[in-house]
């Protein structure tokens, strides 16, 4: 939810350096992620798990590319903390 309130935050400043339309598009990203974080802040561990389960059933293909993309953003972050 911090991240989405930071983007609703800026949104003015896109809106003035990009234009209201891209304003709009982080706006509505920031409530999305907002309304997110709040649902699964409202589910205990067993509930995300078989969320979790369920999502990688459905669509493992998709499940796949989010893990790779995440290890490999985790990556990054942890070989820049060496540089």
């Amino acid at each position: 939810s911090g991240l989405g309130k930071i983007v609703s935050d800026n949104a003015a400043t896109i809106d003035e350096k990009l234009g209201p339309k891209y304003g709009d598009y982080a706006r509505n990203a920031a409530r999305t992620m907002q309304e997110t974080a709040a649902k699964i802040e409202s589910k205990d561990l067993g509930e995300l798990g078989e969320d979790a389960k369920q999502f990688v059933q459905k669509s493992p293909g998709l499940a796949i590319g989010i893990a790779a993309v995440a290890g490999f953003m985790l990556a990054r972050l942890f070989k820049g903390s060496n540089d």
